[in-house]
């Protein structure tokens, strides 16, 4: 390979290398970190696969309104066939008819000039009567059912009126959607506050770098000074040592900033979510911002805006819900029902081919359980209460804390402003 060929594959592979450093590199600012934050966080993902399942839920819910369709087969095996048997019956009546006939042919010889017929005579035509009225006459037996038999059964049954249940339990699905999602954005707010604390860590740390390596070289400015000054006998010896130790000093305390600074990559990388070996760059700068609004305002956005407090307000709006869920334990149920048979050959002549009706039921006693779960609903709304009060005092301390803290630091910078 020639000289030419030699530097062409130089320059081929510098800009390789340097197109695979500019590919490994990302620049950032707050907004593209949070949301690509929020897209990649394990924690908010699971919380989305939560409000899918509640959707899930919900959509479960509505099927309670409509009707429950089953279609049902099965075999059986009995230790006999079901049989009907009137042979008493029938032999009753050929006993009647019998003696009826012998009756008529003895009237019928009195009337025609004879005489009445003997006993032997009325015996002898009686059983000539019983005998033709048994040839004639069928059996009066039949089989009811078989002792093998399939069955195919379609049924049905809508709910007409539950007591309000199946509305109330539609509303409370409802709203543990809602919870799901203040649970969201109780994670999302979690994330995104973990990555601004991350995302200004980095800010601070770079400038905290750049202002010691001004520093730093205003140290070693300084100890070139002091060693010339040495040199020429205008200082002593250790004057100029001790510039070196704060030149030392500098540069080791620049060294644990620059570790910071690469632990907060690290941690920012974390929450945002990039993994490998990818650079980040952190394109922002702190800037002193002094709010203007008070303690009130910031409060008001408190209680408006805190998922927590929108969770606490769905769960008692459930408690509601549950109540009245409870509560129709104590009125009738009705609903309507209906069954068809398929396989109809193997039906016994007692059975119908389909059946439809409407029937009702009331619970009248199950050991005072329904009463005692709304009891429990009411200790249950009387906690929320209590809990939302408790959240509350601790939320305002907590916006106080920060506020006064705040105002501390804005103090502390303007008079090292002056």
């Amino acid at each position: 390979m020639n000289k030419k060929g030699i530097i062409q594959t130089v320059l081929v592979l510098l800009m390789i290398t340097f197109a695979v450093k500019v590919q490994s590199q990302e620049i950032l600012n707050l907004e593209m970190a949070i949301e690509t934050g929020k897209k990649n966080n394990e924690k908010i993902k699971m919380f989305k696969e939560k409000v899918k399942q509640k959707e899930s839920e919900e959509k479960i819910a509505f099927g309670n309104f409509l009707p429950n369709i089953n279609l049902s087969s099965g075999f059986t095996h009995m230790n006999e066939p079901i049989e009907m048997d009137l042979d008493p019956i029938r032999q009753v009546t050929m006993t009647l008819q019998a003696k009826n006939q012998v009756d008529f042919s003895n009237i019928y010889n009195i009337l025609q000039g004879g005489t009445g017929l003997t006993q032997q005579q009325r015996a002898s035509l009686y059983s000539n009567y019983y005998s033709t009225l048994d040839k004639q006459l069928p059996k009066f037996s039949s089989e009811i059912k078989k002792m093998d038999y399939w069955n195919l059964t379609l049924s049905g049954m809508q709910p007409l009126f539950m007591g309000g249940k199946i509305i109330n339990a539609k509303k409370y699905a409802e709203k543990e959607k809602e919870v799901m999602n203040s649970e969201l954005k109780k994670a999302e707010n979690e994330i995104t506050n973990e990555i601004i604390s991350s995302y200004l860590n980095v800010v601070l740390c770079r400038d905290l770098i750049k202002l010691r390596k001004e520093v730093l070289e205003g140290m070693k400015k300084h100890r070139n000074d002091a060693k010339r000054l040495m040199e020429e006998g205008l200082i002593a010896k250790h004057e100029y040592l001790r510039a070196e130790v704060a030149v030392a000093d500098a540069e080791r305390v620049l060294f644990d900033e620059e570790n910071k600074l690469s632990l907060s990559k690290i941690a920012l990388k974390s929450a945002v979510g990039i993994k490998g070996d990818e650079e980040i760059i952190i394109e922002d700068s702190l800037v002193f911002y002094e709010t203007q609004e008070s303690i009130a305002i910031f409060k008001q956005k408190m209680e408006e805006n805190q998922p927590v407090f929108q969770t606490i307000r769905l769960k008692r709006e459930e408690a509601e819900i549950k109540q009245k869920i409870d509560k129709a334990d104590f009125l009738p149920k009705v609903y309507l029902f209906g069954k068809y048979e398929i396989m109809q050959s193997y039906l016994s002549i007692l059975e119908p081919e389909w059946v439809v009706g409407i029937q009702a039921s009331i619970n009248l006693f199950n050991g005072f359980k329904d009463s005692e779960k709304l009891k429990q609903n009411k200790y249950l709304l009387s906690e929320i209460e209590y809990l939302e009060a408790d959240t509350k005092r601790k939320m305002n301390l907590a916006v106080e804390k920060f506020y006064k803290r705040s105002e501390e630091h804005t103090s502390e910078l303007q008079s090292r402003q002056v």
